[in-house]
């Protein structure tokens, strides 16, 4: 048990579980990538429901939606860490978990700012279909996107973390890696998207 508001000791604990010898590629940290932006990617500027708040996905209205299938394996990692730091929220925690994850991947520091609360039962939860399709088109992202506020270069640059991870036919309908080393942070998803003729 830590301190409250030890951060720190949090992230200490996610970068030890990282490596995952029996999970896809070795490495934990591109589900606990998925799971921050799929708790985030529910979120509605206009109505401003949704998000990372509440760590809805905990409810089986939220975790439940196939487009969150695959994401029990990343709350899985993540519950030993929240047991032995019980003071902080899940919903921090998974956000946190992303940011270690990125890092420890090769991917820039990102400033991180604790805050959000969890939801107390599922009345808060936004409804279902609001994450992205992937066997949607462009005007599906696009639609998906600008509900969150987001620009088309944003939607560019967001759809880079497809470099990390896998596609597994159980959980998108899709099977196989994006690219060649799915748990390094870099520019090859881009690469291979404007390199060959789609």
């Amino acid at each position: 048990m830590s301190k409250p508001g030890d951060f720190e000791a949090v992230a200490a604990d996610i970068r030890k579980i990282l490596h995952q010898p029996e999970y896809d590629d070795g490495s934990a940290g591109p589900v606990l990538v998925r799971l921050a932006w799929h708790s985030a990617g529910t979120y509605c500027a206009e109505t401003d429901t949704g998000g990372s708040n509440g760590a809805g996905m905990r409810y089986e209205a939220e975790g439940g939606d196939e487009a969150n299938a695959g994401l029990q394996h990343a709350r899985v990692f993540l519950e030993p860490i929240k047991e032995k730091h019980s003071w902080i929220s899940y919903a921090d925690l998974w956000t946190l978990a992303a940011v270690v994850a990125l890092k420890e991947m090769g991917g820039p520091q990102i400033k991180w700012l604790p805050g959000r609360t969890d939801y107390v039962d599922d009345s808060k939860l936004p409804p279902r279909g609001r994450l992205p399709d992937g066997a949607q088109g462009a005007d599906h992202i696009r639609f998906i996107f600008y509900r969150m506020g987001f620009t088309d270069q944003e939607i560019v640059a967001l759809s880079g973390a497809h470099n990390l991870g896998r596609m597994h036919m159980d959980r998108s309908g899709f099977h196989g890696p994006w690219v060649p080393n799915g748990t390094r942070f870099n520019n090859t998803y881009f690469r291979i998207m404007t390199e060959y003729e789609w």
